[in-house]
């Protein structure tokens, strides 16, 4: 589908198919309206006339079809160039299942195997790195905490071109630790796609952003989709950073530094096209696909649990409407591209600015999804069960997220949490040692037991798994 950059709004009638969209999911569960549409583009217009954001654009699926796409605010600083449908963004951390994809292709071709340890293809990794098979890597459970990158204030090597094993002079790698054994918890690592970039080079014998674009872009008719590179030209956004002094563009960091973790850039028409294309088998066979959907398994001290991520791809859901997708977040924006499967909805969008409050753009996809599932948040407070005894001695406790330390205590069958010693949030509990906030409905927070007491503290947001805290002095890093 080619969309024309005059036109900022685009409610497609009965919609039209998304590019090579194959087959898609059973029709006629959920139906498109203009009051949807209507509703839709308010949220649009709210984040970027109320809430800070300079420019989003929105994209909407129904059973493989297209039905809505619309830019709204600008494209740059200067506030000049209107976001368009066509418009082009980083979309950060999103790109992570591009790389996921490209790993299980080289398996699926037996060039790999998932339970191949990572320093038997890259030798030259730091030796403080874990020796984690790739699979661990995929699902973010190798241990490693990342070095912290100010994308503000780059090292000059960021700006120019880096490929292969030069990118393990990556500032988050060199900088980084390991916090837990390998397997026993959940922690996201960006350092650890970066090492799967340069695993996807040398199984391939090609350069990761040649293989993605070769392999897996070109054969669905995505060229448009740019790898370690941006788009020269109106159609690339800025990537805007707000503070309270007001805007400013981000400064320059070539794509190829971020590689695997995120290097890839896209409209959100692309972006669905893709989505499509992943979910109907066109770019890794079904076994592959369900296998990258598969809840991550942890190991503690005397129990295995599974957390709701898999590789590249949060595992959540909006009431009872499952979702699989991921986020991107980065100095200069954010990004949300979610699938519901039960539902044939497919929704991506895209912004051009972080910071001083600015929303992500996953609290606008879910107020989307809400929108076209027809889901309302529910009462939490009339849902609130008393928390026994026994669950209190099980949950009370420290739990770490890397160098992070938050304290769970109950207080009137309530969860306090703490967070470096200061209170930050009380949720009201449903039962089973799980969560609500009443304000936020949407932060979702359960533990997972290892043993007599909580050994894991899961939480999730706008039916986004985010994140797994340990109980602190479970088990030493090794």
């Amino acid at each position: 589908m080619k969309i024309a950059l005059g036109v900022s709004i685009a409610l497609l009638g009965g919609g039209c198919a998304l590019p090579d969209a194959g087959r898609g999911a059973e029709p006629g569960v959920l139906a498109w309206s203009e009051p949807i549409a209507d509703e839709v583009r308010r949220i649009g217009q709210h984040a970027v006339e109320e809430d800070g954001m300079v420019g989003v654009a929105i994209g909407v699926a129904i059973d493989g079809r297209l039905v809505y796409t619309q830019g709204f605010g600008h494209a740059d600083v200067g506030r000049t160039v209107p976001v368009e449908p066509a418009t082009v963004f980083d979309i950060a951390s999103v790109g992570k299942q591009f790389t996921a994809a490209a790993v299980l292709r080289l398996a699926e071709q037996g060039k790999l195997r998932l339970s191949q340890r990572a320093r038997e293809l890259v030798p030259e990794l730091p030796e403080h790195f874990p020796n984690a098979t790739i699979e661990e890597l995929l699902r973010h459970t190798s241990g490693f905490v990342g070095g912290e990158l100010d994308e503000s204030d780059a090292p000059a090597n960021y700006a120019r071109r880096r490929y292969g094993v030069d990118l393990l002079t990556d500032i988050e790698l060199q900088g980084g630790t390991a916090v837990y054994r390998v397997g026993e918890s959940w922690v996201y690592c960006n350092p650890g796609y970066l090492v799967l970039g340069i695993v996807v080079e040398k199984a391939s014998g090609m350069r990761y952003d040649e293989f993605v674009r070769t392999q897996l872009l070109a054969p669905i008719g995505l060229a448009s989709v740019t790898v370690c590179e941006r788009v020269e030209g109106p159609l690339m956004s800025n990537a805007i950073a707000r503070t309270e002094s007001g805007i400013a563009e981000v400064p320059f960091i070539d794509m190829t530094a971020y590689s695997g973790q995120g290097s890839i850039c896209s409209s959100v028409v692309d972006l669905l096209a893709w989505s499509r294309a992943l979910n109907t088998g066109r770019v890794i066979e079904p076994a592959s696909l369900a296998q990258m959907r598969s809840p991550s398994r942890v190991r503690g001290d005397a129990d295995v649990r599974e957390v709701p991520y898999g590789m590249a791809q949060r595992l959540g859901a909006i009431g009872e409407h499952r979702k699989v997708g991921h986020t991107g977040t980065f100095d200069g924006g954010s990004a949300a591209l979610a699938y519901y499967p039960d539902a044939g909805l497919e929704i991506a969008v895209l912004s051009n600015t972080r910071g001083n409050g600015t929303p992500h753009a996953y609290s606008i996809e879910a107020a989307i999804a809400k929108l076209v599932l027809g889901h309302e948040d529910p009462d939490v407070r009339a849902l609130a069960r008393p928390v026994t005894p026994a669950q209190r001695r099980a949950i009370e406790g420290v739990y770490t997220e890397g160098a992070v330390r938050f304290g769970a205590a109950i207080e009137a069958d309530e969860l306090v949490v703490t967070r470096n010693g200061k209170e930050i949030e009380r949720l009201v509990h449903l039962g089973g040692m799980r969560f609500r906030r009443p304000d936020r409905p949407d932060i979702f927070e359960w533990f997972e037991m290892d043993g007599e007491t909580a050994g894991w503290w899961v939480y999730s947001v706008s039916g986004n798994y985010v994140g797994v805290s340990r109980r602190e002095g479970a088990t030493d890093a090794r």
